[in-house]
């Protein structure tokens, strides 16, 4: 069994934080036995944190971590310029920590995300429980993002894209107005490439309650559309959308009519 870096993670991260707290360092050899793992098995820990810190744009938490020879981060340390590390620290010194929440705490017993894509898929109605034990935005998002593909079978539902890097999870009831249960349930989520997600999000594209794909300007009057336009609009009008098989995974009428509202489109069927 593969260890669980997102477990290892969840208890580097306080010592980290503590560590910049106090405005010093830790080294490799130091972080390794106080989680009580090898020393070279550090790195794939501290790579969890760093693409954390990157995704979410805060400073480079890792780099407080250290060669004992030459006192500087390794190779593997990428959030921040090698050749100017005197700022980087300053970044980290100066964060308040003390107010994150930890990322990783969903796994302190040992879940991963996996575990929780699959009872999202099982349980959907456990929505609201899974992410009371995440919590943390970040990770609930990459959560719903995975639980989208493996719904979705990795495509886009409007235009069946399988080039996974652009493809996004849209809240069909956006994030800031949905509850904690709306967050993870796969009912209120719909699998997008990029541009029609940006779309779906302006409303400029919907689907209705049977699953079709409905565009505001069917017959092109709002033009002029290039042939790539009418491609990934007009073209789609009135398909149906590739959903989930199971009922249960599929966008909700709820969510949708919200959606529709939100939007100012009419009764749809």
């Amino acid at each position: 069994m593969s260890a669980n870096q997102a477990e290892r993670a969840c208890r580097a991260w306080p010592i980290l934080t503590a560590t910049a707290v106090a405005q010093t360092s830790i080294t490799y050899g130091a972080l390794a036995q106080q989680l009580g793992v090898h020393h070279r098995a550090i790195r794939f820990v501290l790579g969890v944190i760093q693409d954390y810190c990157l995704t979410e744009r805060l400073p480079p938490l890792t780099i407080v971590v250290v060669n004992q020879a030459n006192g500087r981060p390794g190779e593997g340390f990428i959030a921040w310029d090698a050749d100017d590390l005197d700022t980087g620290l300053a970044q980290v010194y100066g964060f308040g920590w003390q107010a994150i929440t930890n990322p990783f705490g969903y796994a302190a017993g040992g879940e991963t995300i996996d575990d929780l894509v699959d009872q999202l898929e099982k349980r959907p109605s456990t929505a609201g429980d899974v992410f009371a034990r995440v919590r943390v935005r970040g990770v609930a998002q990459v959560v719903f993002r995975n639980l989208l593909l493996r719904l979705y079978g990795k495509q886009c539902a409007f235009c069946r894209l399988t080039f996974e890097v652009a493809l996004q999870a849209s809240h069909i009831i956006p994030w800031p107005q949905a509850s904690a249960q709306q967050r993870l349930d796969p009912t209120n989520g719909i699998l997008l490439c990029s541009v029609h997600h940006r779309l779906f999000d302006d409303g400029l594209m919907t689907i209705s309650p049977t699953g079709r794909i409905c565009y505001y300007d069917p017959k092109g009057k709002d033009g002029p559309y290039t042939a790539a336009d009418r491609q990934m609009t007009i073209s789609l009008h009135g398909q149906q959308a590739q959903l989930p098989a199971t009922k249960r995974h599929q966008p909700g009428v709820d969510s949708l009519k919200h959606h529709h509202k939100e939007h100012g489109w009419g009764k749809l069927s």
